[in-house]
C-alpha cells in the first residue's frame, strides 16, 4: 500500500511539473493520500488554481503545506505561482524570496524571478536607485564593472 501511494503521487506531481494541471488533478483527485505529502499538496493547490480557478482554496492548501515543511523551497515556488495566477505579483515575489532563502540555486524560483523582472535591492538603501553611487557600486558587485 505505501509503495503504491508514492507512486499515485509522484503521478500527480510529474503531471504538474509538466504543466498538465488537469490530469495532475485527477490522479490527485482519486487517492487523497497526498494530504500527508506536503510537496503534493502544494502541487495539488497549484492545480486546483489552474484548472477550477479557486484560487483562496488553493493558497490555504499551500499555506498549509508550507506549515509542515516551512523549509521546501518546491512549496514556495507552487504558492508564489498560485498567487500569480491571482494577480498578486507583490505577493509572489515575496514567496519566492522565501524559497530562495532556503535554496538561493533553486533554478524554478530563480527563473520565475528573472521572468518577473524583479531587481535586487539598491547597494545602499538611504540612497535612490537612479544615484550615480548606487548604479556604479551595483555594477561593480554584479561584475559588469571591473576595477
Amino acid at each position: 500500500m505505501v509503495m503504491e501511494t508514492n507512486d499515485v503521487i509522484e503521478k500527480g506531481m510529474g503531471f504538474a511539473r509538466a504543466g498538465d494541471y488537469a490530469e495532475a488533478l485527477r490522479v490527485f483527485d482519486e487517492d487523497l493520500c497526498f494530504t500527508q505529502h506536503p510537496t503534493a499538496m502544494s502541487y495539488y493547490a497549484l492545480s486546483l488554481a489552474n484548472v477550477e480557478g479557486n484560487y483562496d482554496k488553493a493558497i490555504s492548501l499551500c499555506l498549509m503545506a508550507a506549515e509542515k515543511e516551512f523549509y521546501n523551497p518546491e512549496i514556495y515556488l507552487n504558492l508564489g505561482r498560485i498567487f500569480l495566477l491571482n494577480g498578486q505579483k507583490s505577493v509572489a515575489v515575496r514567496a519566492f524570496r522565501k524559497g530562495l532563502k532556503f535554496d538561493n540555486s533553486n533554478h524554478s524560483l530563480l527563473h520565475e524571478m528573472r521572468n518577473l523582472g524583479v531587481r535586487r535591492r539598491p547597494v545602499l538603501t538611504f540612497l535612490p536607485r537612479q544615484n550615480v553611487v548606487n548604479k556604479y557600486l551595483g555594477m561593480i558587485i554584479t561584475g559588469k564593472i571591473v576595477l
